[in-house]
């Protein structure tokens, strides 16, 4: 979801802002980073998934492995090789997005970025993965980790449950936008999650409202510019641990 600002504070949670030389970002200056823990170390999963996403499928389920409760958001669809969303970019924050189950609260997902030679560039496109997500008919909780088709911009969003309702917790930009082929990854464990473009870390945040749920992936579009085929996925794996 298109985010115009940026708030810094927030119940439950504490901001990571990252500043990142060249590929994007503000304008205006950044606050520099403060000191930051090294990241995680993951043991053996757990529990895994990986999808190339062959076939077409919509909704995207592969056999009941995805799912999509929530009604006022769209659903994400898989087409030649690639999950994308299928929103108008008229509607507002109706994010597509699908969701697995039964994954432990220390998760971690990767997905492989496609991205259209000629996408369309005069409006918002988004890949999100969402963590420790759950949803109802109307009503979405997760994590949303962003990242824009142009890399001006990575965030950490909060949903808080109805559409349009949501937290900023960290925003940043990767060095470079991101390319065809590209890896982008999150990870929470405990209170912390962090996210990563090509195993080099973007930005973190800490926030406990979530301790469960599910990892999951999403797309949205500012504006009915372009395809939901522009910016996609071409491959996904989680894992829990």
């Amino acid at each position: 979801m298109r985010r115009r600002e940026f708030i810094l504070t927030s119940a439950g949670a504490t901001v990571g802002l990252v500043a990142c030389g060249g590929g994007g970002g503000d304008s205006t200056s950044q606050p520099t980073a403060p000191s930051q823990p090294s990241s995680p170390t993951q043991p053996t999963p757990v529990k895994q998934y990986t999808t190339n996403f062959q076939g077409n499928e919509n909704p995207l389920s592969e056999g009941g492995t995805w799912s999509n409760n929530g009604l006022d958001w769209t659903v994400v669809q898989k087409l030649n090789g690639v999950a994308q969303g299928t929103l108008t970019g008229t509607v507002g924050y109706d994010d597509s997005y699908a969701l697995l189950s039964a994954f432990t609260s220390y998760q971690s997902a990767s997905a492989v970025i496609h991205i259209a030679s000629g996408i369309d560039a005069s409006c918002t496109h988004e890949v999100e993965i969402l963590l420790r997500a759950t949803d109802a008919p109307h009503s979405v909780k997760c994590y949303e980790c962003n990242l824009s088709f142009d890399g001006q911009y990575c965030e950490i969003v909060r949903w808080n449950g109805k559409v349009g309702d949501f937290t900023y917790l960290a925003r940043g930009a990767p060095s470079a936008a991101p390319r065809n082929g590209d890896t982008f990854k999150a990870v929470a464990q405990g209170s912390l999650i962090i996210v990563y473009l090509n195993d080099v870390e973007i930005i973190r945040a800490t926030d406990t409202n979530y301790p469960t749920g599910n990892p999951g992936i999403g797309f949205y579009r500012g504006a009915p510019c372009g395809s939901n085929a522009d910016y996609g996925f071409s491959s996904f794996s989680a894992q829990s641990f």
